[in-house]
């Protein structure tokens, strides 16, 4: 019994002795081999390299393979999540108790595939593109304090959430001006004047049907000429003609996913789906100047918002 005991130990201490034990196999598929994709690959490989064994790849190289299945499955971007998704679902046999961690990617994204999913065995998670609305509403309190009233734009995505909104605007003395339901692009005008005749501000949320790229320049037109500047969620809606806009970088999300990773690999487990913790806010200064309003620096206002999160 005492020899059985001690050979139980010793295969205990090689185990922890060993470098990368099987549960820190973790493969990260990428949507594409470049860019923003690329740029998270390399956050994640700085941040876990010493951690957990990880291996790299667009989902065509990564997971046409004869491996036995890893423990965790990091995508990045929707691409790389719709094509796990589904292939992870014809292989559910073999595959399905593989636990995965979406990231790059709108909350719509994410939700939609759960959605169809129902319910699984699966363990699914994700660090989402999207700023929390309580985020958003608070950079308008913050950047243009004496303004009250919030007009939004209601998409099929963004109806969904309504609730919530009225709700963060009570709790912040902000009064939401809501447009009629737009399901159809050509919807997209008539909404926006009848919301722009009583808004001070129009806050943009993520809504394909809304916000895309055939779209884009006629709101921001339409809001400028009624003098309702856009809060926008992208830098790039900025850079195109928006005021503002509070948004995360694929390296804050990189390092967000990270420390999801490495909770998972302390054994606390995969948490719900969550938007990003790291953040920045940017300024269109020339647009500001052009409709006389007065505005603090970007990252002054993005410092005083983490603040206040803080505490």
């Amino acid at each position: 019994m005492r020899r059985l005991v001690t050979h139980l130990f010793l295969i205990c201490l090689l185990v922890l002795s060993l470098p990368a034990a099987a549960k820190d196999r973790v493969w990260v598929v990428l949507s594409a081999a470049e860019g923003v994709h690329a740029e998270t690959a390399a956050v994640l490989r700085n941040e876990l390299g010493g951690e957990a064994r990880l291996k790299f790849g667009v989902p065509g190289d990564l997971l046409n393979t004869q491996e036995a299945p890893p423990s965790l499955i990091v995508t990045v971007g929707t691409v790389a999540f719709d094509t796990t998704h589904k292939w992870l679902s014809e292989r559910y046999a073999i595959w399905g108790h593989v636990p995965v961690l979406a990231t790059l990617l709108p909350r719509s994204a994410y939700d939609a595939r759960m959605a169809e999913a129902g319910r699984t065995a699966r363990v699914v998670s994700a660090v989402v593109l999207d700023q929390p609305i309580d985020r958003q509403l608070a950079l308008i309190k913050r950047a243009l304090p004496s303004w009250q009233r919030v007009g939004v734009l209601l998409g099929p995505q963004t109806r969904l959430q309504l609730p919530l909104l009225e709700r963060q605007a009570r709790l912040r003395d902000l009064r939401l001006v809501k447009s009629p339901s737009v399901d159809r692009a050509e919807e997209i005008y008539p909404a926006l004047k009848e919301v722009v005749e009583s808004a001070d501000v129009l806050l943009a949320l993520p809504d394909s049907v809304l916000y895309n790229s055939s779209s884009l320049q006629n709101i921001l037109l339409a809001s400028y000429r009624a003098r309702v500047p856009l809060v926008a969620f992208s830098p790039a809606y900025v850079k195109a003609g928006a005021l503002l806009a509070v948004y995360t970088t694929p390296t804050q999300v990189a390092r967000h996913a990270a420390d999801v990773i490495r909770g998972w690999l302390a054994g606390r487990g995969l948490p719900p789906a969550q938007p990003p913790r790291e953040f920045d806010v940017v300024v269109n200064s020339h647009v500001a100047n052009s409709l006389g309003i007065r505005i603090d620096e970007a990252a002054e206002i993005a410092e005083d918002l983490r603040q206040a999160e803080a505490q």
